[in-house]
């Protein structure tokens, strides 16, 4: 009877909290996926310098 309870009351907070959960999972995916993208942008930039000082110019 005990876990009955228990478990409505945890189905009933999942209900309730799920809309404000989506939206911070969709935010921390936001974040990651920006991070990932600027790390390769420094990266291709960084790799685009390497080039530039081979050839001799300076950028």
């Amino acid at each position: 009877m005990e876990g009955t309870g228990v478990g409505a009351i945890i189905m009933f907070l999942v209900v309730v909290c799920a809309p404000g959960l989506k939206s911070v999972l969709h935010s921390i995916a936001f974040r990651i996926r920006a991070a990932g993208k600027a790390e390769l942008e420094r990266a291709r930039r960084e790799a685009d310098g390497r080039r530039a000082t081979r050839r001799g110019r300076r950028g």
